[in-house]
């Protein structure tokens, strides 16, 4: 049976690098994307769905699921990968405006598809819902982009929450606290070095998405069952 898989954040970065590495596994993959679907309509298949959605304003989110039971009738796999960033000054001066935008993409979002899902997932006694976390949470991330830090800190909590919930239904929910990855997502940083922060890693480089998409690919898979 064909997987019917819902990917947030699709058109670029992880996001783009686990869609592709599902369709070599035949998924039927609902793409979700934000601002541009330009990097999807390069991909040439007939087992990607671009669903438009902005999380920000999160009465899209119910929308985005409502599509894919529409158009596939389940979701086996969820993938919140969608992720929203702001960088300021200094902690002080991060506005409520931008806490609740970047809340709003990082955790509300992943938490209304992690419900809707899990629901739906029930149903086939069978599912897998996966959730993009950062290496932030370990160390702590920028004071000026504490609510990036915040969010992904509390959608591993949120993990652990779904996971004991989905178990007894054979529903597996994991995150992946991705390290530093060679995504344009850094751009939203201009702060940051990626020369001297790829230093402080062993390999002496950042991740690759592919390698990541790798990882993720395994974990939502039969197999761990």
């Amino acid at each position: 049976m064909k997987r019917n898989v819902l990917i947030t954040g699709a058109n670029s970065g992880i996001g783009l690098a686990i869609l592709k590495r599902l369709l070599k596994d035949d998924y039927f993959i609902f793409a979700h994307y934000h601002s541009s679907d330009n990097n999807l309509k390069n991909i040439k298949s007939d087992n990607i769905y671009p669903i438009n959605g902005d999380f920000y304003q999160t009465g899209d989110v119910k929308k985005v699921f409502d599509k894919c039971l529409e158009v596939g009738d389940r979701i086996d796999i969820l993938i919140n990968n969608a992720g929203a960033f702001s960088i300021s000054r200094n902690i002080e001066e991060i506005s409520e405006a931008d806490f609740d935008k970047i809340m709003n993409v990082n955790l509300k979002a992943p938490f209304i598809l992690s419900q809707l899902a899990l629901k739906s997932m029930k149903k086939s006694k069978w599912g897998r819902i996966l959730n993009i976390s950062s290496i932030g949470v370990k160390y702590g991330g920028n004071p000026g982009s504490a609510i990036y830090t915040i969010s992904k800190a509390a959608l591993e909590k949120m993990t652990i929450c779904f996971a004991k919930a989905g178990a007894p239904f054979n529903i597996l929910v994991n995150a992946v606290r991705a390290g530093v990855v060679d995504t344009k997502f850094h751009d939203l940083n201009p702060l940051k070095d990626m020369e001297k922060r790829a230093m402080m890693i062993p390999l002496k480089r950042l991740a690759r998405p592919e390698e990541i998409a790798e990882t993720i690919a395994f974990i939502i898979s039969d197999f761990p069952c």
